[in-house]
């Protein structure tokens, strides 16, 4: 049968690539670790690994179990993170997981205002990506997510809170920085900070230019907005970057500049469906709606 210490071992030995690392990593003989591996083929019936001049490498099936069993793992070691805590009389910590733009400014408000309410619960704000999020929602290892694309899996909730617009951030002394706004056509011509083709917000920007009829000038792309404004510091040009991540900016030599008529992102409550009517989820969708508000937002949110 299948067991979880097998599970552990041979994970251990694709993270470090040979039977003697996984035994001193995991504090064991090598011999043990040897035999856990064989027992697990067996059981499976499959090869696990294939020797190469740098060590052991996984078979195709291997990565494959490997992948699979990570999140089994991953769930197992929070529930003993999460035992020790309670057996030791500290308080579990509810973990907020946000994508890069949500976690740059509006994360840490709705956190304070948790806090405001829960002011014994530990909290935790963990800044995850997109592929992170069903696992870090599925296996526990968070309690609720803030993002800006859905999930349509029955297993979880998705709600939406608000949404978005973008924007532009440019230098203190560039000539659009005498505007209180831009639209799309003031950027024709402008050497531009862009976003990385894997960009969830690239959607967004390249509707925007079409939409305009405008050709944007590249002069670096970035896959996280929020190293523009280290790079138009730089002298690269100006960035049309979402408005979360503006609000996070508070340069004195930077200016950010609303686009009229920007297409506008989602932004999304998310957690596993068996936890709404929860008391601390409840309260943190209120806090999130409330934060929402402190920002200026606009309320489009759906009941839990």
């Amino acid at each position: 049968m299948l067991s979880l210490r097998q599970l552990e071992v041979f994970r251990e030995v694709v993270r470090r690539g040979s039977i003697s690392a996984a035994a001193h990593s995991l504090s064991i003989a090598q011999p043990s670790v040897s035999n856990t591996v064989r027992r697990l083929e067996d059981v499976l019936g499959v090869k696990l690994f294939i020797r190469t001049a740098s060590g052991l490498r996984p078979t195709v099936i291997g990565q494959q179990v490997f992948d699979a069993s990570n999140p089994t793992l991953a769930a197992l070691e929070h529930l003993s993170e999460t035992v020790m805590e309670v057996v030791k009389g500290g308080h579990v910590t509810f973990r907020l997981g946000a994508t890069q733009s949500v976690a740059n400014a509006l994360g840490p408000r709705v956190l304070a205002r948790f806090a405001a309410k829960r002011p014994t619960t530990r909290l935790r704000l963990d800044t995850i990506s997109l592929k992170q999020v069903r696992d870090y929602l599925l296996v526990g290892e968070g309690d609720c997510a803030m993002t800006i694309v859905p999930m349509e899996d029955a297993a979880f909730i998705s709600r939406r809170l608000s949404s978005v617009a973008m924007t532009c951030v440019v230098p203190i002394d560039h000539p659009l920085a005498r505007n209180n706004d831009i639209t799309t056509s003031d950027l024709a011509g402008e050497p531009l900070v862009y976003l990385h083709p894997r960009s969830p917000h690239l959607g967004n920007l390249t509707a925007m230019f079409a939409a305009a009829r405008v050709q944007p000038q590249i002069a670096i792309e970035t896959r996280f907005a929020n190293t523009a404004p280290q790079l138009i510091r730089e002298g690269f040009g100006i960035a049309p970057i979402d408005e979360l991540t503006a609000r996070g900016i508070h340069d004195p030599g930077l200016k950010v500049l609303p686009i009229r008529g920007s297409p506008r992102q989602p932004l999304l409550f998310q957690c596993r469906a068996d936890k709404i009517g929860e008391a601390d989820i409840d309260l943190f969708y209120q806090c999130m709606c409330a934060a929402l508000e402190d920002f200026g937002l606009p309320d489009e949110s759906e009941a839990l």
